[in-house]
Protein backbone atom coordinates (compact mmCIF):
# COMPACT_ATOMS: atom_id res chain seq x y z
CA UNK A 1 0.00 0.00 0.00
CA UNK A 2 2.81 2.42 0.89
CA UNK A 3 4.74 1.62 -2.29
CA UNK A 4 1.64 2.24 -4.40
CA UNK A 5 1.02 5.55 -2.64
CA UNK A 6 4.65 6.53 -3.22
CA UNK A 7 4.29 5.81 -6.93
CA UNK A 8 1.19 8.00 -7.12
CA UNK A 9 3.01 10.82 -5.34
CA UNK A 10 5.97 10.59 -7.72
CA UNK A 11 3.63 10.57 -10.70
CA UNK A 12 1.75 13.59 -9.35
CA UNK A 13 5.01 15.45 -8.71
CA UNK A 14 6.25 14.82 -12.26
CA UNK A 15 2.87 15.86 -13.66
CA UNK A 16 2.94 19.13 -11.73
CA UNK A 17 6.47 19.81 -12.92
CA UNK A 18 5.34 19.30 -16.51
CA UNK A 19 2.46 21.72 -16.06
CA UNK A 20 4.48 24.44 -14.30
CA UNK A 21 7.68 24.00 -16.32
CA UNK A 22 9.22 26.88 -18.23
CA UNK A 23 10.70 24.75 -21.03
CA UNK A 24 10.32 26.56 -24.36
CA UNK A 25 9.23 24.53 -27.40
CA UNK A 26 11.21 25.88 -30.36
CA UNK A 27 9.96 25.95 -33.94
CA UNK A 28 11.15 26.72 -37.48
CA UNK A 29 12.21 30.26 -36.53
CA UNK A 30 15.03 28.88 -34.37
CA UNK A 31 18.42 28.79 -36.05
CA UNK A 32 19.76 32.35 -36.14
CA UNK A 33 21.66 32.50 -32.86
CA UNK A 34 22.49 36.19 -33.33
CA UNK A 35 18.87 36.98 -32.41
CA UNK A 36 18.99 35.18 -29.06
CA UNK A 37 18.67 37.60 -26.15
CA UNK A 38 20.25 35.10 -23.72
CA UNK A 39 21.88 31.65 -24.01
CA UNK A 40 19.56 28.72 -24.71
CA UNK A 41 20.12 25.22 -23.33
CA UNK A 42 18.55 23.21 -26.17
CA UNK A 43 17.71 19.52 -26.37
CA UNK A 44 17.41 18.23 -29.94
CA UNK A 45 15.12 15.21 -29.69
CA UNK A 46 13.17 12.72 -31.77
CA UNK A 47 9.66 11.58 -30.74
CA UNK A 48 10.57 7.90 -31.16
CA UNK A 49 13.85 8.12 -29.17
CA UNK A 50 13.72 6.20 -25.88
CA UNK A 51 16.66 8.10 -24.34
CA UNK A 52 14.91 11.37 -25.19
CA UNK A 53 11.74 10.23 -23.42
CA UNK A 54 13.69 9.34 -20.28
CA UNK A 55 15.42 12.75 -20.37
CA UNK A 56 12.20 14.79 -20.61
CA UNK A 57 11.44 14.74 -16.82
CA UNK A 58 14.99 15.95 -16.10
CA UNK A 59 14.57 18.65 -18.72
CA UNK A 60 11.37 19.97 -17.18
CA UNK A 61 13.09 19.98 -13.79
CA UNK A 62 15.90 22.06 -15.29
CA UNK A 63 13.33 24.52 -16.62
CA UNK A 64 12.10 25.11 -13.09
CA UNK A 65 15.55 25.28 -11.49
CA UNK A 66 17.08 27.75 -13.93
CA UNK A 67 14.31 30.36 -13.94
CA UNK A 68 16.51 32.76 -11.93
CA UNK A 69 19.55 32.34 -14.15
CA UNK A 70 20.19 34.07 -17.48
CA UNK A 71 19.60 30.92 -19.52
CA UNK A 72 16.53 29.60 -21.34
CA UNK A 73 15.79 25.88 -21.23
CA UNK A 74 14.30 24.75 -24.54
CA UNK A 75 13.80 21.77 -26.78
CA UNK A 76 13.15 21.20 -30.49
CA UNK A 77 11.93 18.25 -32.55
CA UNK A 78 14.92 17.64 -34.83
CA UNK A 79 12.94 15.30 -37.08
CA UNK A 80 10.34 17.99 -37.77
CA UNK A 81 12.73 20.96 -38.10
CA UNK A 82 15.70 19.43 -39.87
CA UNK A 83 17.23 22.73 -40.94
CA UNK A 84 17.91 23.66 -37.30
CA UNK A 85 19.41 20.20 -36.68
CA UNK A 86 21.69 20.61 -39.69
CA UNK A 87 22.72 24.10 -38.60
CA UNK A 88 23.97 22.80 -35.26
CA UNK A 89 25.40 19.54 -36.63
CA UNK A 90 23.05 17.17 -34.82
CA UNK A 91 24.02 13.55 -35.51
CA UNK A 92 22.19 11.64 -32.78
CA UNK A 93 19.44 11.90 -30.20
CA UNK A 94 19.29 13.42 -27.73
CA UNK A 95 21.87 16.11 -28.52
CA UNK A 96 22.34 18.90 -25.98
CA UNK A 97 23.75 22.28 -27.00
CA UNK A 98 24.17 25.57 -25.14
CA UNK A 99 23.62 28.20 -27.82
CA UNK A 100 24.13 31.93 -27.46
CA UNK A 101 25.09 34.93 -29.58
CA UNK A 102 28.79 34.37 -28.98
CA UNK A 103 29.01 30.67 -28.15
CA UNK A 104 27.90 27.16 -29.12
CA UNK A 105 28.83 24.45 -26.61
CA UNK A 106 28.14 20.73 -26.81
CA UNK A 107 27.34 18.87 -23.60
CA UNK A 108 29.14 15.57 -23.04
CA UNK A 109 28.47 14.14 -19.60
CA UNK A 110 25.99 12.53 -17.26
CA UNK A 111 22.40 13.44 -18.06
CA UNK A 112 21.51 14.31 -14.49
CA UNK A 113 19.87 17.44 -13.19
CA UNK A 114 22.93 18.41 -11.11
CA UNK A 115 25.44 18.00 -13.95
CA UNK A 116 23.26 19.76 -16.51
CA UNK A 117 22.55 22.64 -14.12
CA UNK A 118 26.27 23.21 -13.53
CA UNK A 119 26.92 23.09 -17.28
CA UNK A 120 24.15 25.60 -17.99
CA UNK A 121 25.21 28.06 -15.26
CA UNK A 122 28.90 27.97 -16.17
CA UNK A 123 28.25 27.98 -19.90
CA UNK A 124 25.99 31.04 -19.72
CA UNK A 125 28.29 33.26 -17.64
CA UNK A 126 29.93 36.34 -19.22
CA UNK A 127 33.04 35.91 -21.32
CA UNK A 128 36.29 37.42 -20.02
CA UNK A 129 34.99 39.19 -16.88
CA UNK A 130 36.97 42.10 -15.48
CA UNK A 131 38.75 41.68 -12.13
CA UNK A 132 39.45 44.89 -10.28
CA UNK A 133 39.48 43.86 -6.65
CA UNK A 134 40.50 41.04 -4.36
CA UNK A 135 36.84 40.40 -3.56
CA UNK A 136 36.05 39.86 -7.22
CA UNK A 137 38.92 37.40 -7.52
CA UNK A 138 37.71 35.47 -4.45
CA UNK A 139 34.21 35.28 -5.93
CA UNK A 140 35.61 33.83 -9.14
CA UNK A 141 37.65 31.28 -7.20
CA UNK A 142 34.49 30.12 -5.43
CA UNK A 143 32.75 29.47 -8.74
CA UNK A 144 35.61 27.65 -10.44
CA UNK A 145 38.77 25.76 -9.48
CA UNK A 146 40.80 27.02 -12.43
CA UNK A 147 41.11 30.72 -13.30
CA UNK A 148 43.23 32.37 -15.98
CA UNK A 149 44.28 35.99 -15.39
CA UNK A 150 45.57 38.30 -18.07
CA UNK A 151 47.65 41.22 -16.78
CA UNK A 152 48.61 44.23 -18.86
CA UNK A 153 46.54 42.87 -21.73
CA UNK A 154 47.30 44.23 -25.18
CA UNK A 155 44.72 44.42 -27.95
CA UNK A 156 46.27 41.44 -29.77
CA UNK A 157 46.28 39.32 -26.60
CA UNK A 158 42.70 40.32 -25.81
CA UNK A 159 41.66 39.31 -29.34
CA UNK A 160 43.43 35.97 -28.95
CA UNK A 161 41.78 35.27 -25.59
CA UNK A 162 38.38 36.18 -27.02
CA UNK A 163 38.79 33.27 -29.46
CA UNK A 164 39.33 30.60 -26.81
CA UNK A 165 36.98 32.00 -24.12
CA UNK A 166 33.71 30.91 -25.86
CA UNK A 167 35.08 27.36 -26.24
CA UNK A 168 36.08 26.94 -22.58
CA UNK A 169 33.62 29.13 -20.66
CA UNK A 170 31.85 26.05 -19.21
CA UNK A 171 35.16 24.60 -18.00
CA UNK A 172 37.22 27.53 -16.76
CA UNK A 173 37.29 31.33 -16.37
CA UNK A 174 39.48 33.65 -18.41
CA UNK A 175 39.50 37.08 -16.73
CA UNK A 176 41.27 40.36 -17.37
CA UNK A 177 42.89 42.34 -14.55
CA UNK A 178 41.84 45.97 -14.96
CA UNK A 179 42.80 47.50 -11.62
CA UNK A 180 45.78 47.56 -9.27
CA UNK A 181 43.49 46.54 -6.44
CA UNK A 182 44.67 42.93 -6.57
CA UNK A 183 48.01 43.51 -8.22
CA UNK A 184 50.75 44.72 -5.95
CA UNK A 185 54.25 45.56 -7.08
CA UNK A 186 57.09 44.28 -4.94
CA UNK A 187 60.68 45.54 -4.82
CA UNK A 188 61.47 43.64 -8.03
CA UNK A 189 58.58 45.42 -9.81
CA UNK A 190 56.82 42.13 -10.45
CA UNK A 191 53.01 41.85 -10.12
CA UNK A 192 52.05 39.68 -7.16
CA UNK A 193 48.66 38.02 -6.71
CA UNK A 194 46.46 37.17 -3.76
CA UNK A 195 45.88 33.48 -3.05
CA UNK A 196 42.88 31.75 -1.49
CA UNK A 197 43.83 32.99 1.98
CA UNK A 198 43.93 36.62 0.76
CA UNK A 199 47.56 36.93 1.84
CA UNK A 200 50.20 38.45 -0.37
CA UNK A 201 52.70 35.84 -1.45
CA UNK A 202 55.86 36.85 -3.33
CA UNK A 203 56.01 33.48 -5.10
CA UNK A 204 52.63 34.09 -6.79
CA UNK A 205 54.07 36.37 -9.41
CA UNK A 206 54.93 36.61 -13.06
CA UNK A 207 58.30 37.61 -14.41
CA UNK A 208 57.02 40.37 -16.70
CA UNK A 209 54.79 43.41 -16.39
CA UNK A 210 52.27 41.75 -18.69
CA UNK A 211 51.38 38.12 -19.20
CA UNK A 212 48.90 35.31 -18.58
CA UNK A 213 48.85 33.07 -15.51
CA UNK A 214 46.59 30.31 -14.27
CA UNK A 215 45.54 29.84 -10.63
CA UNK A 216 44.80 26.19 -9.85
CA UNK A 217 45.62 23.57 -7.23
CA UNK A 218 46.67 26.44 -4.90
CA UNK A 219 49.52 27.18 -7.28
CA UNK A 220 50.28 29.65 -10.02
CA UNK A 221 51.61 28.64 -13.43
CA UNK A 222 52.80 31.22 -15.90
CA UNK A 223 52.59 31.12 -19.67
CA UNK A 224 56.23 31.29 -20.76
CA UNK A 225 55.70 31.56 -24.50
CA UNK A 226 55.34 34.67 -26.62
CA UNK A 227 52.04 36.53 -26.26
CA UNK A 228 52.25 37.27 -29.97
CA UNK A 229 51.99 33.53 -30.71
CA UNK A 230 48.23 33.17 -30.44
CA UNK A 231 48.11 29.49 -31.44
CA UNK A 232 50.58 28.49 -28.74
CA UNK A 233 48.76 30.59 -26.12
CA UNK A 234 45.41 28.99 -26.98
CA UNK A 235 46.90 25.49 -26.77
CA UNK A 236 48.43 26.29 -23.38
CA UNK A 237 45.09 27.51 -22.02
CA UNK A 238 43.31 24.40 -23.29
CA UNK A 239 45.90 22.11 -21.75
CA UNK A 240 45.79 23.86 -18.35
CA UNK A 241 42.02 24.33 -18.03
CA UNK A 242 41.49 21.35 -15.70
CA UNK A 243 42.53 20.70 -12.11
CA UNK A 244 45.59 18.48 -11.91
CA UNK A 245 43.80 15.95 -9.65
CA UNK A 246 40.35 14.68 -10.54
CA UNK A 247 38.02 11.85 -9.67
CA UNK A 248 37.49 10.13 -12.98
CA UNK A 249 34.45 9.27 -15.03
CA UNK A 250 34.05 9.26 -18.80
CA UNK A 251 33.20 13.01 -19.07
CA UNK A 252 36.32 13.79 -17.00
CA UNK A 253 38.72 11.41 -18.76
CA UNK A 254 37.64 12.09 -22.34
CA UNK A 255 38.91 15.71 -22.71
CA UNK A 256 42.22 14.80 -21.02
CA UNK A 257 42.99 12.41 -23.87
CA UNK A 258 43.40 15.34 -26.27
CA UNK A 259 46.02 17.14 -24.19
CA UNK A 260 49.78 16.89 -24.41
CA UNK A 261 50.10 15.72 -20.80
CA UNK A 262 50.41 12.16 -19.53
CA UNK A 263 47.75 10.75 -17.20
CA UNK A 264 48.37 8.81 -13.98
CA UNK A 265 45.38 6.59 -13.15
CA UNK A 266 44.80 4.95 -9.79
CA UNK A 267 42.04 2.35 -9.73
CA UNK A 268 40.89 2.02 -6.14
CA UNK A 269 39.78 3.87 -3.03
CA UNK A 270 42.74 3.49 -0.66
CA UNK A 271 42.98 6.75 1.27
CA UNK A 272 46.78 6.72 1.48
CA UNK A 273 47.05 6.30 -2.28
CA UNK A 274 44.54 9.06 -2.94
CA UNK A 275 46.39 11.39 -0.55
CA UNK A 276 49.64 10.67 -2.34
CA UNK A 277 47.99 11.47 -5.69
CA UNK A 278 46.73 14.79 -4.35
CA UNK A 279 50.15 15.66 -2.93
CA UNK A 280 51.84 14.88 -6.25
CA UNK A 281 49.29 16.98 -8.12
CA UNK A 282 49.90 19.98 -5.84
CA UNK A 283 53.67 19.71 -6.43
CA UNK A 284 53.65 19.05 -10.14
CA UNK A 285 56.88 20.94 -10.65
CA UNK A 286 58.80 18.39 -8.57
CA UNK A 287 58.35 15.81 -11.34
CA UNK A 288 60.41 15.96 -14.52
CA UNK A 289 57.30 15.87 -16.69
CA UNK A 290 53.73 17.11 -16.94
CA UNK A 291 51.01 14.82 -15.59
CA UNK A 292 47.35 14.77 -14.68
CA UNK A 293 46.29 12.53 -11.78
CA UNK A 294 42.95 10.72 -11.93
CA UNK A 295 41.36 8.40 -9.40
CA UNK A 296 38.84 5.98 -10.91
CA UNK A 297 36.29 3.79 -9.15
CA UNK A 298 35.10 1.72 -12.13
CA UNK A 299 37.38 -0.56 -14.11
CA UNK A 300 35.53 0.02 -17.38
CA UNK A 301 36.84 3.59 -17.63
CA UNK A 302 40.47 2.48 -17.84
CA UNK A 303 39.93 -0.96 -19.41
CA UNK A 304 38.28 0.54 -22.50
CA UNK A 305 41.22 2.90 -22.78
CA UNK A 306 44.08 0.39 -22.54
CA UNK A 307 42.13 -2.59 -23.97
CA UNK A 308 43.16 -4.78 -21.06
CA UNK A 309 41.74 -5.91 -17.74
CA UNK A 310 42.72 -3.90 -14.65
CA UNK A 311 42.88 -5.04 -11.02
CA UNK A 312 41.82 -3.02 -8.02
CA UNK A 313 44.81 -1.10 -6.65
CA UNK A 314 46.61 -0.87 -10.00
CA UNK A 315 48.47 2.25 -11.14
CA UNK A 316 48.42 2.96 -14.87
CA UNK A 317 50.43 5.74 -16.49
CA UNK A 318 49.06 6.52 -19.93
CA UNK A 319 50.45 8.70 -22.72
CA UNK A 320 47.57 9.74 -25.04
CA UNK A 321 49.69 10.63 -28.07
CA UNK A 322 51.40 7.25 -28.43
CA UNK A 323 48.77 5.16 -26.54
CA UNK A 324 51.65 3.64 -24.58
CA UNK A 325 51.10 2.82 -20.90
CA UNK A 326 52.76 1.22 -17.90
CA UNK A 327 50.92 -1.05 -15.47
CA UNK A 328 51.81 -1.65 -11.82
CA UNK A 329 49.95 -3.69 -9.21
CA UNK A 330 52.69 -3.51 -6.57
CA UNK A 331 50.93 -2.17 -3.45
CA UNK A 332 54.26 -1.57 -1.69
CA UNK A 333 55.55 0.68 -4.45
CA UNK A 334 54.65 4.36 -4.21
CA UNK A 335 52.90 6.15 -7.05
CA UNK A 336 55.76 8.63 -7.21
CA UNK A 337 58.23 5.78 -7.84
CA UNK A 338 56.02 4.48 -10.66
CA UNK A 339 55.94 7.93 -12.23
CA UNK A 340 59.71 8.33 -11.94
CA UNK A 341 60.27 4.91 -13.53
CA UNK A 342 58.03 5.96 -16.41
CA UNK A 343 59.97 9.20 -16.88
CA UNK A 344 63.34 7.41 -16.79
CA UNK A 345 62.15 4.66 -19.20
CA UNK A 346 62.61 2.00 -16.54
CA UNK A 347 58.98 0.84 -16.56
CA UNK A 348 57.68 -1.98 -18.75
CA UNK A 349 55.56 -0.44 -21.47
CA UNK A 350 52.48 -1.87 -23.17
CA UNK A 351 50.07 -0.70 -25.85
CA UNK A 352 51.01 1.51 -28.75
CA UNK A 353 49.61 2.00 -32.25
CA UNK A 354 51.28 -0.92 -34.07
CA UNK A 355 49.79 -4.06 -35.63
CA UNK A 356 50.20 -6.21 -32.53
CA UNK A 357 48.61 -3.56 -30.33
CA UNK A 358 45.69 -3.30 -32.75
CA UNK A 359 45.25 -7.09 -32.73
CA UNK A 360 45.25 -7.06 -28.95
CA UNK A 361 42.55 -4.38 -28.90
CA UNK A 362 40.35 -6.42 -31.25
CA UNK A 363 40.78 -9.54 -29.10
CA UNK A 364 39.99 -7.61 -25.93
CA UNK A 365 36.79 -6.21 -27.39
CA UNK A 366 35.74 -9.66 -28.54
CA UNK A 367 36.52 -11.26 -25.20
CA UNK A 368 34.92 -8.49 -23.14
CA UNK A 369 31.85 -7.76 -25.28
CA UNK A 370 31.00 -10.70 -27.57
CA UNK A 371 32.03 -13.76 -25.54
CA UNK A 372 29.97 -12.80 -22.45
CA UNK A 373 26.90 -12.72 -24.70
CA UNK A 374 27.59 -16.34 -25.66
CA UNK A 375 27.74 -17.34 -22.02
CA UNK A 376 24.57 -15.44 -21.09
CA UNK A 377 22.48 -16.16 -24.21
CA UNK A 378 24.03 -19.10 -26.10
CA UNK A 379 20.89 -19.99 -28.06
CA UNK A 380 20.23 -16.46 -29.33
CA UNK A 381 23.88 -15.82 -30.19
CA UNK A 382 24.01 -19.19 -31.95
CA UNK A 383 21.12 -18.16 -34.18
CA UNK A 384 22.62 -14.74 -34.80
CA UNK A 385 25.93 -16.24 -36.00
CA UNK A 386 24.95 -19.65 -37.42
CA UNK A 387 22.09 -18.49 -39.67
CA UNK A 388 24.11 -15.90 -41.66
CA UNK A 389 27.04 -18.32 -41.96
CA UNK A 390 24.68 -21.08 -43.17
CA UNK A 391 23.12 -18.83 -45.79
CA UNK A 392 26.56 -17.78 -46.99
CA UNK A 393 27.65 -21.41 -47.35
CA UNK A 394 24.47 -22.29 -49.25
CA UNK A 395 25.07 -19.44 -51.69
CA UNK A 396 28.67 -20.54 -52.25
CA UNK A 397 27.66 -24.20 -52.77
CA UNK A 398 24.86 -23.23 -55.16
CA UNK A 399 27.27 -21.13 -57.20
CA UNK A 400 29.72 -24.03 -57.45
CA UNK A 401 26.96 -26.44 -58.50
CA UNK A 402 25.89 -24.02 -61.21
CA UNK A 403 29.40 -24.08 -62.63
CA UNK A 404 29.48 -27.91 -62.72
CA UNK A 405 25.89 -28.61 -63.91
CA UNK A 406 25.65 -28.58 -67.78
CA UNK A 407 21.86 -28.08 -67.76
CA UNK A 408 22.22 -24.99 -65.58
CA UNK A 409 24.99 -23.76 -67.85
CA UNK A 410 22.67 -24.05 -70.90
CA UNK A 411 19.88 -22.26 -69.03
CA UNK A 412 22.29 -19.59 -67.95
CA UNK A 413 23.49 -19.12 -71.55
CA UNK A 414 19.89 -18.93 -72.81
CA UNK A 415 19.09 -16.37 -70.13
CA UNK A 416 22.15 -14.45 -71.19
CA UNK A 417 21.09 -14.49 -74.86
CA UNK A 418 17.60 -13.38 -73.90
CA UNK A 419 19.12 -10.54 -71.97
CA UNK A 420 21.24 -9.55 -74.94
CA UNK A 421 18.19 -9.84 -77.17
CA UNK A 422 16.21 -7.50 -74.94
CA UNK A 423 19.08 -5.06 -74.75
CA UNK A 424 19.57 -4.99 -78.59
CA UNK A 425 16.16 -3.48 -79.35
CA UNK A 426 17.13 -2.04 -82.81
CA UNK A 427 18.19 -5.43 -84.17
CA UNK A 428 15.05 -6.95 -82.79
CA UNK A 429 12.86 -4.37 -84.57
CA UNK A 430 14.74 -4.83 -87.84
CA UNK A 431 14.35 -8.60 -87.85
CA UNK A 432 10.70 -8.32 -86.92
CA UNK A 433 10.11 -5.91 -89.80
CA UNK A 434 11.72 -8.32 -92.29
CA UNK A 435 9.56 -11.15 -91.02
CA UNK A 436 6.40 -9.07 -91.50
CA UNK A 437 7.42 -8.23 -95.09
CA UNK A 438 7.92 -11.91 -95.92
CA UNK A 439 4.53 -12.74 -94.47
CA UNK A 440 2.88 -10.05 -96.64
CA UNK A 441 4.58 -11.38 -99.80
CA UNK A 442 3.38 -14.90 -99.04
CA UNK A 443 -0.16 -13.65 -98.50
CA UNK A 444 -0.12 -11.78 -101.84
CA UNK A 445 1.13 -14.90 -103.70
CA UNK A 446 -1.59 -17.02 -102.12
CA UNK A 447 -4.17 -14.38 -103.05
CA UNK A 448 -3.04 -14.34 -106.71
CA UNK A 449 -3.16 -18.12 -106.93
CA UNK A 450 -6.66 -18.17 -105.49
CA UNK A 451 -7.88 -15.58 -108.01
CA UNK A 452 -6.48 -17.64 -110.88
CA UNK A 453 -8.24 -20.77 -109.65
CA UNK A 454 -11.56 -18.93 -109.43
CA UNK A 455 -11.14 -17.60 -112.97
CA UNK A 456 -10.48 -21.10 -114.34
CA UNK A 457 -13.58 -22.47 -112.69
CA UNK A 458 -15.72 -19.76 -114.33
CA UNK A 459 -14.12 -20.10 -117.81
CA UNK A 460 -13.02 -23.72 -118.64
CA UNK A 461 -11.87 -22.68 -122.13
CA UNK A 462 -9.20 -20.47 -120.55
CA UNK A 463 -7.75 -23.51 -118.86
CA UNK A 464 -7.70 -25.42 -122.16
CA UNK A 465 -5.93 -22.61 -123.96
CA UNK A 466 -3.29 -22.58 -121.26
Amino acid sequence: MESRLLKYLLYLTSLLSLISSTVVELGPEFGDQSRLEQPHLVMFYAPWCGHCKSLHPVWYELGNKLTRHPVTVARIDATLYRSAAETYNVRGFPTIRLIGKDRTLEYVGDRTSVALTEFAIKGSRPLMPSVGSAGKLRDLQKSDDVIFLSVGTSDDTRKCLSLVAPQTVHETIIAEVTNDGIVMVDKNTRPTYINDDTELRPDLSISKSSGVIVLKDKQVFEYTGSLADCINLVEWIKSERFSTFQVGSYPVIHPLLFLKYKIVFYYGEDEDRVSEMKELSSNRGSLAGDFYFVQINKAEYIENLISAFAEVGSVIIYEPGTEVYSYSIDHEKSIKSSVEDFIKNKATLYGGTGFLAGTKKVWYRLSSNVLPLFYDHPFIMGIVLVVPIGLLLLCCCDEQRSKDDPIRQVRASESHMDLLWDEDSDSKKKIKSEEEDEEKEEEEVEKDEKEEEDAEEKDPDLKKEE
